[in-house]
Order: C-alpha cells, then sequence, then structure tokens
C-alpha cells in the first residue's frame, strides 16, 4: 500500500469512523493505519499511541458538535422549537448517517471505568449538549427546571440511541424527538 500524505483532521476524520463502527479496544493502530492509508510505523509520527489519538478525536468530535449542532440551540433569528427541532434533526441525522451510533455514548459506555482520558473531552461534549438543550429549555421553563429537562432529554437521546442500535427500530428516535419537543410547551 503506498503511503499517503493526509493531515492531522483528515486522520481525527478517518480515525472516527473506525473508532465508531469498532469500538475503542477492538480498534488496532493497523485498523487506524490502514484507514487513513499509513503504514503502522508512520502513524505514530502522528500520534505516539492509541490512547492519544482517541482522546483528541474525543476533542475532534465534542468541538464538532458544539460548533455543528449545538450552536444551532443560540441562532435567536429562529424560535426557540424550531432550533430545538433543528439540533435534534441535526444530532440524530449525523449518528444515522454513519455507522456504530453515537461515538461519544459508545465510548463512554465502553471506556468509562478504564480510560479516566476520555473523561474530560466526553463530559465536555454532553455539558455543552445540556447547556444548548437549558439555554432552550429556559424559553418556557424556570432556569432550574431547564436544566433538569436538558439533562433528562440528554440521557433520553442516548438511552434512544442505544436502543436503536439493538432493536433497529429508528421510530424510538422519533417518539423521543417528539418527547423532548412537548417539553418545550409552556
Amino acid at each position: 500500500m503506498p503511503v499517503q500524505k493526509v493531515t492531522r483532521e483528515e486522520i481525527l476524520q478517518k480515525a472516527l469512523q473506525v473508532f465508531k463502527r469498532q469500538g475503542y479496544h477492538r480498534t488496532t493502530m493497523d485498523d487506524l493505519a490502514r484507514a487513513c492509508g499509513l503504514l503502522k510505523g508512520s502513524f505514530y509520527h502522528y500520534f505516539r499511541s492509541k490512547e492519544v489519538l482517541m482522546q483528541e478525536v474525543l476533542w475532534y468530535a465534542a468541538e464538532f458538535n458544539q460548533q455543528h449542532v449545538f450552536s444551532l440551540a443560540y441562532d435567536e433569528t429562529k424560535p426557540p422549537r424550531q432550533r430545538l427541532e433543528r439540533v435534534l434533526d441535526t444530532l440524530f441525522e449525523g449518528v444515522q448517517r454513519t455507522e456504530g451510533g453515537c461515538l461519544m455514548g459508545n465510548t463512554v459506555l465502553e471506556t468509562a471505568l478504564t480510560n479516566q482520558e476520555f473523561k474530560e473531552p466526553l463530559r465536555a461534549h454532553f455539558n455543552y449538549a445540556m447547556t444548548a438543550l437549558a439555554h432552550l429549555y429556559q424559553m418556557r421553563h424556570p432556569a432550574e427546571q431547564a436544566q433538569q429537562l436538558a439533562q433528562q432529554a440528554t440521557a433520553e437521546i442516548q438511552g434512544s440511541l442505544l436502543l436503536v442500535k439493538l432493536f433497529g427500530d429508528e421510530q424510538l428516535l422519533t417518539d423521543c424527538r417528539n418527547r423532548i419537543l412537548e417539553r418545550l410547551s409552556p
């Protein structure tokens, strides 16, 4: 296989897909190098270990979601319900269009007890989500209740994604979306 020149961002994007599909523990450095078109030895030029790469992938995903998904909650030119619909639709579409489900939720389930270095980017991701949802819920509810609703919605989203993987019934996401939207009503 010819060695290609790739950027760090390209490696992060390709590694994200491999981790999402195979999980952290089942993914080898050979898998990652192959996905990026690199020899395994060359791969270490970019990242000294799989752990370091995964941590950067998680930060990359968290920041991407903050900029492209959760930021939609703050578009004051749209009514709150429309913003919440856009956040949910963008989030669900992103998870559904690629194999593997939700990288962040999967990684929490797989590594929360074994890889402490992953907790910070995972917490950042879920805090971004809860903060964006709470911002929207505060349009109709007191701040403390808005925060509780945001936590509930985040847990419900992850639970729905998990059950969709298990049962293959995407109606679960539609039902989850509808319940989350109903909570925005006065």
